[in-house]
């Protein structure tokens, strides 16, 4: 029993692996795509290249640092979009759990230990996940399109921690800085990873890698797995069955909330030290390429997480290194998106006319 067990885990990361390898094939046609466009431009076409090439050799802990939120991110949108839920508000959920590990932070007494992160971490947490259910009880009670919903809340998150950093929660101490808190006690710092010293790489990343294999083990291994993906594939099968999807509805965005808050912690805990206004630059859609990426599986969202990380910090490392300014790196960044989702998206929709083709219920 055991001897089938392992196989059947070695299968799952085959698979994630699989699937990682068709990816990197169109990532290197993203990467074709873009020397083209760098030479169309009048820029060297080798940038793309010197960029990426430093971003995991010589700067190995900056792309830990951007993979570690990403690799969160991607797990946040893959655990709903295994029941076929659409959290488009992962941003907006990050942003609460900034606001409430802050809060909590900056209300502890600044002799407090290491273990004062535990309650920072768990406020984090809550408040993402709380703030995911709004959209997941409008839908189950009013049947509103969660696409909508979850996506319009980014902005209220967005807001609402500028509302907090310039009026609320403002460092008093500094008058012309009005968009940030006062500094968390250093003891409530995340360490950082000793191998790289004082870098902006942070045990963060621990985190991420333990939160993407307890979700593993939670889709392969638990009743509620079966039954998130059972409910993605269908509902009424499901409800037949005497599982309640809506009940499934609220757990996975409670879930996907909570990830997305610990997200902020981390931000706020690791790297800002402190809760600084806009200070998330559009994680949330990224991890929907990385979850995407990694065809919705935890185990390829490590691999596909750390690729984007790379890819993010690639841009930055492109921009000091070599001529290319700001504005294009994202331009390449966007385009070597856009390639990958637009395969993702072609397998998708060639799915979707094969089931309905079948007769099947979508």
């Amino acid at each position: 029993m055991k001897g089938k067990e392992k196989s059947l885990w070695m299968k799952r990361i085959t698979g994630a692996g699989r699937s990682i390898g068709h990816q990197a094939l169109m990532t290197i046609i993203a990467i074709l795509i873009v020397m083209v466009f760098l030479a169309v431009s009048g820029y060297q076409p080798s940038a793309v290249m010197k960029g990426l090439g430093r971003a995991f050799t010589q700067d190995l802990a900056g792309t830990i640092r951007w993979a570690t939120p990403l690799i969160l991110a991607g797990v946040a949108v893959c655990i709903p979009f295994k029941a076929q839920v659409f959290n488009l508000g992962v941003d907006g959920q990050i942003y609460l759990g900034a606001i409430a590990a802050t809060q909590v932070a900056l209300m502890m007494p600044e002799n407090i230990g290491g273990l004062g992160l535990i309650p920072v971490f768990i406020a984090g947490a809550a408040a993402g996940a709380l703030f995911a259910l709004i959209p997941a009880l409008m839908k189950v009670y009013c049947n509103t399109d969660m696409v909508v919903t979850t996506l319009l809340l980014n902005f209220v998150g967005k807001l609402f921690t500028e509302f907090m950093t310039t009026e609320v929660m403002r460092d008093p101490g500094k008058v012309t800085q009005m968009n940030a808190s006062r500094t968390l006690p250093e003891n409530l710092w995340l360490p950082k990873i000793t191998a790289f010293g004082s870098s902006s790489a942070s045990v963060g990343f621990y985190i991420a890698v333990i939160i993407a294999l307890v979700a593993a083990f939670l889709f392969f291994k638990t009743t509620l797995g079966y039954e998130i993906k059972l409910v993605g594939t269908n509902p009424d099968f499901a409800r037949y069955g005497g599982m309640k999807p809506n009940l499934v509805v609220l757990k996975v965005m409670a879930l996907s909330g909570a990830v997305a808050g610990v997200i902020g912690t981390i931000e706020v805990t690791a790297v800002q030290h402190k809760l600084i206004a806009a200070f998330n630059p559009d994680i949330g859609f990224d991890g929907i390429v990385v979850s995407l990426l990694a065809n919705n599986n935890p185990l390829g969202i490590l691999i596909s997480g750390f690729f984007f990380g790379g890819l993010k910090n690639g841009g930055n490392v492109m921009q000091r290194v070599t001529e290319v300014p700001q504005i294009v790196t994202q331009i390449i960044r966007a385009i070597i998106i856009l390639t990958i989702s637009a395969n993702v998206s072609i397998k998708w929709v060639r799915g979707r006319r094969e089931r309905k083709l079948n007769g099947d219920h979508i």
